[in-house]
């Protein structure tokens, strides 16, 4: 494993892109004071994580950005590239080239990526660590930092030794893990609270859930009783519908029945009242006979009257009736009479029977008449 490459833009005085190639060995970068050489140094720091400007010769961490010139304005952003060749397997990933991206903006923000995608700084820290090459692994000796391992307190050199050795990553994760394991603790202790909690709600939650239990069960019943009850109410209404669709069936066929009858005693009642039309001069003239009848009969009975009073007057013993007419003359007036008499008779009952004749079929016409 070696570095490969590191590309600079925006960082320090690197503003425009800028690509260092490593080779396997050792590279040194010479050039006067000033032009760079430590910045290269940082850059190679900070691309692996690190989180203090003072260690990178800046107040504030957003110092690393490209902070301008008289003939070039200032950026918004400082981005450094390392490209570590993982041939060999020395990084626990299944990359043969490995590439580390830092991105800082002007307005604080950062960003890590780890070939190309997005990824957190424990992930890059993790990814190190097992290398040697970590920003806590003082492979990085910059300005100042050889007087402090020269002059470092016991418990320093010690510190620089378990980093050397690669002590330094196992006892972070030491602590890393006693930090979960006190978190999980915590947790242990929280969720045997929470027990306790529901175990001293577990029986009125059991009570509520019989009463539950029971609720859903007199629930189920009450929809099945008004399921049954529909049923039983669609079925009559059904039962209902048929017998009104029978019942408005055969009402129909009796008003058509009606409707029929109806037309047809119109249709009778108007040849009745034709009938009444054509009869009414017979009837009239039926009754001006008998009212000439009558008037002639009355005549009749006048004249009957006369005769017989003639007749009792002729038949009587009178000395100057018998002086005055001769008994053959009025035997002759007296047959005259009598025969007039039957005559009138005659027609005075052909004439009652035929206005009887006339008031029956008019009796029986309005008989038919009203029936219908």
């Amino acid at each position: 494993m070696h570095l490969k490459a590191m590309t600079l833009r925006g960082f320090k005085s690197f503003a425009s892109a800028t690509t260092l190639r490593f080779e396997p060995g050792i590279t040194c970068v010479v050039g006067p004071n000033g032009s760079g050489k430590s910045n290269v140094v940082d850059a190679l720091s900070w691309v692996m994580g690190e989180q203090g400007a003072k260690s990178l010769r800046g107040g504030k961490m957003e110092d690393v950005i490209f902070a301008g010139t008289t003939g070039r304005p200032p950026l918004g952003r400082a981005e450094v590239s390392l490209t570590i060749d993982n041939s060999d397997g020395a990084l626990p990933i299944d990359y043969a080239e490995v590439t580390i991206t830092r991105i800082m903006f002007r307005n604080g923000g950062s960003e890590y990526q780890l070939n190309g995608d997005t990824c957190r700084l424990l992930d890059i820290q993790e990814l190190l660590s097992d290398s040697g090459i970590g920003r806590e692994m003082h492979v990085i000796v910059g300005q100042g930092q050889l007087d402090s391992v020269l002059h470092a307190d016991p418990m320093g050199r010690r510190a620089f030794i378990e980093e050397a050795a690669g002590v330094l990553k196992h006892r972070k994760r030491k602590e890393k893990a006693l930090r979960k394991l006190d978190s999980m603790q915590a947790n242990l202790a929280r969720v045997q609270d929470l027990t306790d909690e529901l175990r001293r709600q577990l029986k009125p939650l059991g009570r509520q859930a019989a009463v539950a239990r029971r609720a859903a069960v007199i629930q189920a019943d009450l929809r099945d009783a008004r399921l049954r009850l529909l049923a039983d109410d669609l079925v009559r209404l059904r039962e209902a519908l048929r017998t009104e669709i029978a019942d408005e069936a055969e009402l129909k066929q009796r008003k058509e029945e009606a409707e029929g009858r109806l037309k047809a005693a119109l249709t009778r009642e108007t040849e009745l009242e034709d009938e009444v039309r054509r009869l009414a001069p017979r009837l009239q003239r039926a009754q001006q006979t008998w009212y000439e009848l009558s008037q002639l009969a009355e005549r009749v009975r006048g004249t009957i009257s006369l005769a017989d009073a003639r007749v009792k007057s002729a038949t009587a013993p009178s000395t100057d009736d018998r002086r005055g007419r001769e008994p053959e003359d009025m035997e002759r007036e007296a047959a005259r009479i009598r025969e007039q008499e039957a005559e009138l008779e005659a027609a005075l009952e052909a004439a009652e029977h035929a206005l009887e004749d006339t008031v029956a079929h008019r009796s029986e016409l309005e008989r038919a008449l009203a029936v219908e």
